[in-house]
Parts: C-alpha cells; sequence; structure tokens
C-alpha cells in the first residue's frame, strides 16, 4: 500500500484546521509493521524443514539417515522467507508480541517527535501498525486529565472499523476531527498559538 500526496494533504489540512482553534497538536502515524517479527520467520523456518523432512522420509529410500538432515535446509529457508507474506507473519505471531511490539513502537514515536512536550502538555498521536491491524491513540497528561478513557477507546474502535472497511485515510480525517473536539473544549487557542508539532503525517508507506 502506498499513501499518495494527495491523502497526506487531506490529513495535514485536517491538523490544521483542528490546531486554528487549540493550543493542542495532533500527530499520526501510519506504518506498515511496529517490529519485523524475527520469531515468526524461525517459526515457520522450523515448521517447514520438518514438513521436508517427512515428506522425503515417506517418499524416497535414504541409505544414509543424515541425509534428512540436510533435507530440511531448502524446507527451512523457504519457510523464513514465506514468513515476509503478511499474513502468515501475523498468523505465527503470538497476541502478546502483538501488543507488546505495537505499543513499544507507539511510544517510541511519541517521544521521539516530542508529542509529550507541548506547552500544556495536550499532545495527542493517532497510532496505525497495518500489519498487525492495530490501532493506539496515546494522549500527554494535559489532555488526558480532561478526557474519560472510554472516549479514546471509542476513537479507536471508530478508526479500526473505518480501516477494516478501506477507509483508511478518511478515518483518519474523522479521528482527527474527534480528538480536536475535545483539545478545543478543554484548550481553546490563545494569542500565541503557535504550531509547536509539524503537521506531516509520520509515515514509512
Amino acid at each position: 500500500m502506498k499513501i499518495s500526496n494527495q491523502d497526506k494533504k487531506l490529513i495535514k489540512d485536517a491538523i490544521k484546521k483542528v490546531e486554528l482553534n487549540t493550543s493542542g497538536e495532533i500527530v499520526p502515524v501510519i506504518l506498515k509493521q511496529s517490529d519485523f517479527y524475527p520469531a515468526a520467520h524461525f517459526r515457520l523456518a522450523l515448521i517447514m524443514g520438518i514438513i521436508f523432512s517427512i515428506i522425503c522420509y515417506y517418499t524416497y529410500d535414504f541409505e544414509d539417515p543424515i541425509a534428512l538432515i540436510w533435507i530440511q535446509i531448502p524446507g527451512m529457508l523457504l519457510g523464513y522467507a514465506l514468513a515476509y507474506i503478511p499474513p502468515l507473519k501475523r498468523a505465527l505471531t503470538t497476541t502478546r508480541e502483538v501488543q507488546e511490539e505495537v505499543y513499544q513502537r507507539s511510544l517510541e514515536i511519541f517521544y521521539e517527535n516530542k508529542v509529550s512536550m507541548t506547552r500544556d502538555r495536550t499532545g495527542i498521536m493517532i497510532f496505525i501498525s497495518l500489519l498487525e491491524k492495530k490501532v493506539e491513540v496515546l494522549a500527554d497528561c494535559g489532555i488526558n486529565e480532561k478526557v474519560d478513557k472510554d472516549y479514546w477507546n471509542d476513537l479507536v474502535k471508530s478508526l479500526s472499523n473505518e480501516i477494516g472497511r478501506g477507509n483508511m485515510i478518511s478515518g483518519v480525517v474523522q479521528a482527527i476531527g474527534t480528538c480536536g473536539e475535545k483539545l478545543i473544549e478543554s484548550f481553546p487557542a490563545k494569542r500565541d498559538n503557535s504550531n509547536q508539532i509539524s503537521d506531516e503525517l509520520i509515515t514509512d508507506l
């Protein structure tokens, strides 16, 4: 998937529109994946190596049993390569691994991009990791004190549903507007309302 310049502009314009009326900052992030998940590659490599050995054992008459070990090597290489296919990688990654890696990556970007360093601690990050089909919304303490946790949970659910329907960009624009409602309500724009964080979408697509 490739995010077009037009899509990036739609998201940027949505942020600008919201931030004209609030001192808060909204940072959208869309990544291909939050981690490489090497364990998924090794798991599939092991599985394919065993499958190759079983097939060859019942198909060919080996005089040397050691040959069965060598037969595993191409199977393992194939399995490692096949794990690059997103559905296979997801299937071979545990729920706990996904939750940990997505949350860790979202925290890294949150602090790397200084979302936690706005003047009134009102930064909000909308984080999407496509491989894992995960959405995270991280809000700094200033705005978090004003908003019930269910508000963010409902936002995550709504955005996830839009992504599932194939409406990711419009879903992000809608989520930006939803975040803006709370920011404008609790942190209206000030006279010296400067833009503290770039309005550009953070993405590797």
